[in-house]
């Protein structure tokens, strides 16, 4: 659950480079230095040595480019073989497959009870377009179908807390007052509750009405762990225990939706969003390769949740998403859930849908978010 919803700036200066600028370079035509690279015509040559003379290579591609822009990006990876030479394309290619999955979807949200309190205002009018564009993100898996959606401000704490009760007994009510809703000026964020018996409650601290929460990102978020907890068949443990994919992975999937649901359309407004919520990864600088795999740990002890800012299962979990759904799509990070729903692992799911075993890959996806964050 996210318990905390932090505001997008839309301020983005990128700097995108056409391969044209690189000059003309014809696939065995001279070069001076081995070793040396040029990109031209959406490929990239090195300068070889062959039969004693010094010429370029027959390219590679590159560069994806944008259908509607025309705008040029780093190709995306097409397997963790190639996924640290293709690092610099990871965003993009994952964004990609979001988008077209989204737009070639006629997913609709499942029906929902509505349930708001008397004196509240929803900081997003509209929550059911963040509900159906999270649900063809995700077209082939289904959030449960009795699902309530419960908006409540700062003055209707106690209304929402008896809600909770009567609606989702089982779930953590007591949260509402101790940690979503525990003063004005932190009440907003959000949470997912499901029963055994496939009802589920998404409720949504709504006290902060500003141009800042009403994108729609918080209900993105907690509509992918509705769609998570739907494939379990129940709420979360917390922390997760048994064949519950790790933490990292529960809240790191529901970042990346936020941002690529919402921000579908535009991937300047993507890459601001993803950007500004990992501020603070991108900021530390002890966040290199060998840290980041020491972190994807996942059966943690109890010890491992106080090591580690909690915040980094968001952005850092969210970075390791974006890996996966750029080489396979989002449907098969969702489908890790299906699979140890029916009683596998993580790791057996994870080994089923990407052919390789995530400690193999590790080594591998470490290194390219670490190289995404500008280190080794």
């Amino acid at each position: 659950m996210k318990l905390h919803l932090r505001w997008i700036s839309i301020v983005l200066v990128l700097t995108f480079i056409s391969p044209a600028s690189f000059g003309a370079v014809n696939a065995g035509g001279k070069c001076s230095k081995v070793g040396q690279t040029k990109i031209a015509n959406d490929k990239k040559f090195t300068c070889v040595k062959k039969g004693g003379r010094l010429i370029w290579s027959k390219g590679n591609k590159t560069f994806s480019v944008d259908p509607v822009s025309k705008t040029s990006y780093p190709a995306g990876p097409t397997s963790f073989e190639d996924l640290i030479e293709h690092s610099e394309g990871i965003s993009y290619a994952a964004w990609s497959k979001a988008k077209a999955a989204i737009q070639s979807s006629t997913a609709r949200a499942t029906s929902y009870k509505v349930l708001t309190g008397p004196n509240t205002t929803l900081a997003n009018p509209n929550p059911s377009r963040a509900f159906d564009l999270t649900s063809k993100l995700y077209s082939n898996f289904k959030a449960p179908s009795n699902l309530s959606i419960l908006s409540f401000s700062f003055n209707d704490r106690d209304w929402a807390e008896s809600q909770m009760i009567n609606t989702a007994p089982y779930s953590e009510w007591r949260w509402l007052k101790y940690t979503a809703c525990a003063t004005r000026d932190t009440c907003w964020g959000g949470g997912m509750f499901m029963g055994n018996s496939g009802e589920g409650i998404l409720v949504l601290a709504t006290e902060i009405v500003d141009e800042n929460h009403t994108s729609g990102t918080v209900e993105a978020h907690e509509y992918t762990h509705a769609i998570q907890q739907n494939q379990m068949g129940r709420t979360q443990p917390w922390p997760p225990t048994g064949n519950w994919p790790p933490t990292w992975y529960l809240e790191g999937q529901a970042e990346f939706s936020q941002n690529a649901a919402i921000y579908f359309e535009s991937f300047a407004f993507y890459t601001s969003a993803r950007r500004f919520v990992s501020d603070g990864l991108f900021k530390d600088s002890q966040v290199d390769s060998k840290w980041i795999q020491d972190y994807f740990v996942v059966n943690p002890p109890s010890s491992w949740h106080s090591k580690y800012d909690r915040w980094r299962q968001y952005d850092l979990g969210g970075m390791l998403i974006e890996v996966l759904t750029a080489i396979k799509g989002p449907s098969s990070t969702m489908e890790v859930w299906k699979l140890c729903g029916e009683g596998m692992s993580f790791e057996q799911a994870f080994e089923q849908i990407y052919g390789k075993s995530f400690a193999s890959v590790l080594p591998i996806i470490s290194k390219a978010i670490a190289l995404q964050l500008g280190r080794s």
